[in-house]
């Protein structure tokens, strides 16, 4: 059934949240990228898509799901899913949430997120895209994130009974698999509620997935510029074999905090995703079978569950580019070492990250004092201290007669006053000076 308009009668009775929970690398970026730049608009619509910055989201996904990348934390995280609900719930009119990361949540913090939601209906959305496009795309994002994991090993894990037991494969099924992860979200709400987004095939027109997210929202899709919105490609063959092998070199040296500002933000997702004409990670045909056939029991499980579905259901079916078009030489395999292409790729990466170090020491060298040596600007500071020290000890100095002079002053002025009190007293009561009353005449 699809959803009420922003600002209709139907709508206006009790709120709408959507909650867009997934899939990682379906879209997401580019529908976050949209909603944020158009925030204000949304607003006129009377539309909340809330957050103090672009990453609000992301940090109240986390804090929700009490989790961080490994052995890194992030202060900013803590409170930050309480901030995202004080800020729905006082918007009278639709909210959108969106952010991949919730995806993985257990029941218990799915049962909370929903009594914390408990002011408005909630809608629960997840793009999907085919397993064909999916499992290379994921890869690649692992290799971001400092994973060592060859292709193979990955989707033999994925393909494992038990799975569960291989954390590359339990972060894959927990963020992609839309049985799974709608079972969970979706358990407490009817299905009407409950709306599966299919990726268009490659080639379709830009905004046909904006198109059918606004067909949930109940957004009017022309009412929205596209134009701010940035790319978020995949890395490509060599330039994932490249990292993959940094990230063994690298191992435990490098914390977290580094790494990512270093190596995923800067190296992988503004060098290396940026050069041009990289071979495209394709999955081997030999999984093409069983990913097609995973497929299968997708769509089954989906129809069943009679869940809202904008888009076709056949989307899903991993297409030609999960394998090479018939007569064409295969795509090289993933695992296949490409060395020649990779010391190229190392050769761009080695010359952006020493023009990164140039860069940071030009702009370090700017700050004022910047070229004063170390321990001359040691003795600079010990010396000011000195003089701050000797100047606060002359200050006390100065103070304290003053001080003693006033509590003199306090005191002599509070004998006196004792002394007035105790005359004006005899005058009223009549009493003598040992306090005893005596006879007027």
């Amino acid at each position: 059934m699809p959803p009420p308009t922003p600002g209709s009668a139907a709508h206006s009775a009790r709120p709408a949240l959507y909650l867009h929970v997934g899939a990682a690398k379906s879209g997401t970026t580019f529908l976050q990228q949209v909603l944020w730049h158009n925030r204000d608009r949304l607003r006129e619509h009377g539309v909340l898509f809330p957050g103090r910055d672009v990453a609000s989201h992301a940090r109240a996904a986390f804090d929700l799901r009490q989790t961080f990348f490994r052995d890194a934390s992030d202060p900013a995280m803590r409170g930050a899913w309480p901030e995202l609900v004080a800020e729905a719930r006082a918007w009278r009119g639709t909210v959108i949430l969106s952010q991949e990361l919730f995806a993985p949540a257990p029941p218990h913090q799915i049962r909370q997120a929903m009594a914390d939601l408990g002011f408005a209906d909630v809608h629960v959305v997840f793009t999907v895209r085919d397993l064909g496009r999916q499992i290379p795309a994921h890869w690649q994002e692992d290799v971001k994130n400092r994973f060592t994991t060859s292709f193979d090993e990955f989707v033999a894990a994925l393909r494992r009974r038990d799975w569960q037991d291989y954390e590359s494969a339990r972060l894959f099924w927990g963020l992609q698999d839309p049985v799974e992860v709608l079972a969970r979200w979706g358990e407490s709400l009817p299905p009407e509620r409950v709306h599966v987004i299919t990726l268009p095939r490659p080639g379709a027109p830009r905004d046909l997935l904006w198109r059918r997210f606004c067909a949930v929202t109940g957004l009017g899709a022309e009412d929205y510029d596209l134009s701010r919105t940035f790319a978020n490609p995949s890395l490509g063959l060599s330039e994932t074999q490249f990292l993959l092998r940094l990230n063994e070199a690298l191992g435990d040296h490098v914390g977290w905090p580094v790494y990512n500002a270093h190596v995923k933000h800067f190296l992988a997702q503004q060098v290396l995703a940026g050069r041009p004409h990289p071979a495209r990670i394709e999955l081997p045909r030999e999984h093409v079978p069983w990913a097609t056939e995973r497929a299968v029991e997708t769509v089954e499980a989906l129809r069943a569950a009679g869940y809202h579905v904008v888009g076709d259901l056949y989307e899903l079916m991993p297409s030609a580019a999960a394998g090479p078009a018939l007569g064409t030489a295969p795509a090289p395999p993933p695992d296949e070492a490409r060395w020649a292409e990779m010391a190229d790729v190392g050769v761009d990466a080695v010359a952006a990250l020493l023009l990164r170090v140039r860069e940071t020491g030009d702009r370090a060298a700017a700050v004022p004092g910047a070229g004063t040596a170390v321990r001359d600007r040691i003795d600079m500071l010990r010396a000011e201290s000195a003089d701050l020290l000797e100047t606060t000890g002359r200050l006390v100095q100065d103070t304290v007669p003053l001080v003693e002079r006033a509590k003199r002053t306090a005191r002599e002025r509070y004998q006196a006053a004792v002394r007035l009190r105790s005359a004006y007293r005899r005058i009223q009561g009549g009493t003598d000076r040992s306090g005893a009353k005596t006879r007027t005449r």
